[in-house]
């Protein structure tokens, strides 16, 4: 049996506070006020991440082998490898935490959370020298894709991630993914740039 994974990170992924804002909504420049209550979320926050990602490699797609997105996005490859990633549950308490008492202070650790968990899926991916990754419900990769994914991963044993019947990742920082071994790395001076969603709210 293919063997699964796991690698534990500090927290050494430098913070992109572009990301952060992006994430939020903001497409202006912050006030002072709000540049030090992002301040402030970071550093309750800071110290209590928990980064963790699983995964295994396949020779061949082990899930998603109808999807046409996710063939072109693995065209070159010499293998595959599918991974699950987390920051752990402290964003998700915080933003429980803040959520009626400071519904900015909430969307910011909203933010800052949807930042952490992509430089993890960075960090990761680039060790493999991977330029794209392509996760369930990108394209016409479906998300029921993500029961075959858990199954395959084990998901919640190796690192805490568990599914929900909605299809939803507890915690919600969680993001699993494929990626190809060996593809030709292509321009990806922003994720923008390669994806096929024109229309969505956080597109620069």
């Amino acid at each position: 049996m293919n063997t699964i994974f796991v690698r534990n990170y500090s927290e050494d992924f430098p913070i992109n506070r572009r990301e952060i804002w992006r994430y939020a909504g903001f497409k202006g420049q912050p006030d002072l006020q709000l540049e030090a209550l992002l301040d402030a979320v970071i550093a309750d926050l800071s110290g209590k991440l928990s980064y963790r990602v699983c995964y295994r490699t396949f020779e061949t797609l082990p899930v998603g082998e109808d999807s046409k997105d996710l063939a072109k996005a693995l065209r070159g490859s010499s293998g595959v490898v599918l991974f699950a990633a987390t920051i752990g549950l402290e964003v998700d308490r915080y933003i429980a935490k803040y959520q009626h008492i400071s519904a900015t202070r909430a969307l910011l650790a909203q933010a800052f959370g949807a930042e952490r968990i992509e430089a993890l899926c960075d960090g990761f991916c680039d060790e493999f020298g991977a330029a794209r990754r392509f996760s369930p419900g990108y394209g016409d990769f479906p998300l029921e894709a993500q029961k075959e994914i858990f199954a395959l991963l084990d998901c919640s044993k190796m690192i805490g991630v568990s599914l929900t019947e909605s299809l939803l990742m507890m915690p919600s920082k969680s993001v699993t993914a494929i990626f190809g071994i060996g593809c030709a790395k292509e321009n990806t001076a922003h994720k923008c740039e390669n994806c096929n969603i024109s229309d969505c709210n956080y597109r620069w």
